[in-house]
């Protein structure tokens, strides 16, 4: 029997862009029998700080326009994460604090998923969670377990250090090369057949491209 490519899917807790592509990611991978292969990366504020140090009012501005929008065209549920899952270091700024204990306990708890073959279900949870708008605190240690059980997972995955553990880190710096030498530096992005797509607009290019084999 033919082996069936998957996708992979390079993704951060902290882009709304990959909050908007989940439904259409899991619908492609349903109709086409595709799978997904989850490869979480570290948010680019943290992987990449130069690359987001500078950016002007101007783009961002842009970008609050831009997510709102989004959500709207795709008929999204949608707020501004809150608490943010990386912490700054000054509101509104692009710019990681030094101290990141719950965006790491939270890749923490990925990385544990990832051993257990649910990283994309878990992933999926935790960002509807903080993005939705729908789960207030979605940061308290309940709702975080509610996650974990939503996957199968088990609710004790929850207690995790605020410091990437050393397995889990060398996971996320194979991920972050992997998806470098895939193409791109940025999320969401999507591989098939040694090909990146880069972005949530391009899902349908992407459809386009397996279905044409």
């Amino acid at each position: 029997m033919t082996s069936v490519e998957p996708i992979e899917f390079y993704g951060s807790l902290q882009s709304p862009y990959c909050y908007f592509a989940l439904n259409r990611l899991t619908q492609l991978s349903e109709e086409l029998s595709i799978p997904v292969v989850m490869r979480s990366v570290l948010p680019g504020v943290i992987r990449i700080p130069d690359s987001f140090s500078d950016r002007s009012e101007l783009e961002k501005a842009y970008f609050d326009c831009d997510v709102d929008r989004t959500a709207q065209f795709l008929d999204l549920d949608f707020s501004q994460a809150n608490p943010s899952p990386v912490n700054w270091i000054r509101e509104g700024s692009w710019v990681a604090a030094p101290q990141q204990d719950r965006v790491l306990q939270l890749y923490n708890m990925l990385f544990a998923a990832s051993q257990q073959g649910r990283e994309f279900q878990l992933y999926a949870a935790l960002m509807r969670s903080i993005w939705s708008g729908k789960v207030k605190n979605w940061h308290r240690l309940d709702h975080l377990a509610r996650c974990l059980m939503l996957c199968d997972l088990p609710e004790t995955l929850v207690d995790q250090p605020n410091r990437l553990l050393p397995q889990a880190e060398t996971y996320f710096e194979t991920n972050d090369r992997a998806m470098n030498t895939a193409g791109h530096w940025g999320v969401p992005l999507f591989c098939w057949d040694g090909e990146p797509f880069y972005g949530q607009d391009r899902l349908n290019q992407l459809a386009w491209r397996i279905r044409a084999g």
